[in-house]
């Protein structure tokens, strides 16, 4: 079993917030051209993903049982994509009901995690798609109603508003964590 000490624990975190800043950096914005968008979400979230799932076979050595469940919840983080493309005509009311969601999968990422990396992926998979959906919303919001730079102000707005809310959320349950036992 790993010792968490609490400058480990503050590691992580600041490690989160590096990851933060480079996947703010690297998610196009809302002015992103039609055909830059899709295929740079699809490129994205799947070596998100097949990343995601590589370490937590590597670190669990291939125990399916402890793989699975984190794995599922990694994937439904990114509800939070698939939900602000469908209602993206409702505006700023579904930048306001991310953060609902993102508590909830906050708790399921912490609840199914069975040690710190699971924890950190789950964690890391979360802030990912709380940026891909803001600033997807903004995206499809500039693209069909209103192509203004107060359009991608507002979507990079929530990005990092999201990104922030993500960040706490990660921060407490970093610190809170306690690794089961098998």
């Amino acid at each position: 079993m790993e010792n968490l000490t609490t400058k480990r624990r503050w590691l992580l975190i600041g490690l989160l917030l590096i990851e933060a800043m480079i996947m703010f950096w690297v998610v196009p914005k809302a002015n992103a051209d039609e055909i830059e968008m899709p295929i740079s979400l699809t490129i994205s979230l799947s070596l998100a993903l097949m990343i995601s799932l590589a370490i937590l076979i590597k670190w669990n050595q291939g125990n399916r049982k402890t793989v699975i469940p984190i794995f599922i919840v990694c994937v439904a983080t990114y509800l939070q994509i698939l939900y602000c493309s469908v209602f993206y005509d409702w505006g700023a009311y579904v930048c306001m009901t991310l953060p609902i969601f993102q508590l909830v999968l906050g708790y399921a990422v912490f609840r199914y995690s069975t040690d710190i990396v699971s924890l950190f992926i789950g964690c890391s998979n979360l802030m990912f798609s709380a940026i891909w959906a803001n600033q997807y919303q903004g995206f499809l919001w500039f693209h069909n109603k209103s192509c203004d730079f107060e359009t991608m102000a507002v979507a990079s707005l929530g990005a990092f508003g999201g990104a922030v809310i993500v960040f706490a959320i990660s921060a407490i349950m970093i610190m809170k964590f306690n690794p089961k036992t098998p």
